[in-house]
């Protein structure tokens, strides 16, 4: 049981961020009549949790996990409710649950680096923060997470420690869709550096003619350099480029 709990489990991890194809009603109860037979259990109830949460049922993903950590409660349980309370919109307690999940687990980087970006999400800075240090003390390359503390430091005025996680990044990251060059430039405009800034939100632009917090802040970097010309020109393409592909995009009708 301890075995396919754990494969489960990883699966969990592995579809967390997927969207997954809906099933029909008869094929979710066989799911469930199968999972939930046998005596009920700490162990069956994660089981059934896991199921519900790779099927999208995530309010019953929710009451089998309670379930299931009133009778044992682990870290990876705490995580799974997690999980689910974040798709249902229940941040603040999803927030809760991976906090005691890195509480019962410590050396897992998991729990701390959802922790973190969704303590940023809620602007509960302080513990973001001490969640990014305790993941970088275990794992100190992840750089999806390190960009996003960069995020948290231009969003709190902190542009110079935005600088220092961004050009860590860069060091074993060469940035090829241009999202840090775009912080890079969000902080040199905070610093009022804005020839760096310029450079920065370029080098964005050129990774990504769509970035359209670059082509703003470079209209911006223009703006605050004397360059009006420049910036009316940015802020004209910007508006005339995007316009043509919303107007070109397959969702729109003809």
């Amino acid at each position: 049981m301890k075995n396919i709990r754990s494969a489960l489990f990883i699966a969990v991890l592995q579809i967390a961020a997927v969207v997954l194809p809906c099933y029909s009603t008869d094929e979710l109860t066989a799911i469930r009549m199968r999972v939930s037979s046998g005596p009920k259990s700490s162990d069956r109830y994660i089981e059934s949790a896991l199921q519900k949460f790779k099927y999208m049922d995530y309010e019953g993903c929710i009451a089998d996990a309670t379930l299931s950590i009133q009778l044992k409660p682990t870290a990876d349980k705490y995580f799974v409710r997690a999980l689910a309370r974040r798709e249902t919109g229940k941040l603040l307690e999803a927030e809760q649950d991976f906090e005691k999940s890195a509480q019962l687990n410590p050396g897992s980087p998991n729990a701390y680096a959802e922790l973190a970006c969704l303590s940023v999400k809620l602007r509960h800075f302080d513990k973001a923060g001490k969640a990014f240090d305790q993941l970088f003390k275990l794992c100190p390359k992840r750089c999806v997470e390190r960009s996003r503390r960069a995020e948290m430091y231009l969003l709190m005025k902190k542009p110079q420690e935005a600088i220092n996680d961004i050009l860590i990044c860069m060091k074993t990251d060469k940035d090829p869709g241009g999202r840090c060059h775009g912080f890079l430039g969000q902080a040199y405009l905070q610093l009022h550096q804005y020839e760096k800034a310029v450079a920065a939100f370029t080098f964005a632009i050129d990774k990504n003619q769509f970035s359209i917090d670059a082509r703003k802040g470079r209209a911006e970097a223009y703006e605050k350099m004397g360059k009006t010309k420049l910036a009316a020109q940015e802020r004209k393409a910007l508006e005339e480029e995007f316009s043509e592909a919303f107007d070109n995009a397959p969702f729109r009708s003809k």
